[in-house]
């Protein structure tokens, strides 16, 4: 016995979401996104940088939001960059 595939033609509604992207549309609301937090102090690279606040992940010397690649963290904003100790 071969099973056999049933296609619902184009303009059908069967089986279709709405086109609303939750939450941000429409009358339901959701949970906000939790703000990330760190368990330990950003560390430059550079050992005259600034060093981060514990439990921050902001930019130690503009405050401005830092970018987690492989491990290095560095400023979108300043040439910044250091790792999580």
């Amino acid at each position: 016995m071969t099973s056999q595939l049933i296609q619902n033609s184009s303009d059908s509604t069967t089986d279709r979401t709405d086109n609303e992207r939750f939450p941000y549309e429409g009358d339901r609301s959701g949970y906000s996104l939790p703000t990330p937090t760190a368990r330990g102090v950003l560390r430059p690279t550079e050992t005259a940088g600034a060093i981060g606040a514990a439990g921050s992940l902001s930019c130690p010397a503009c405050d401005s939001e830092t970018t987690n690649g492989a491990g290095l963290f560095t400023c979108t904003d300043c040439s910044w960059s250091g790792t999580l100790r």
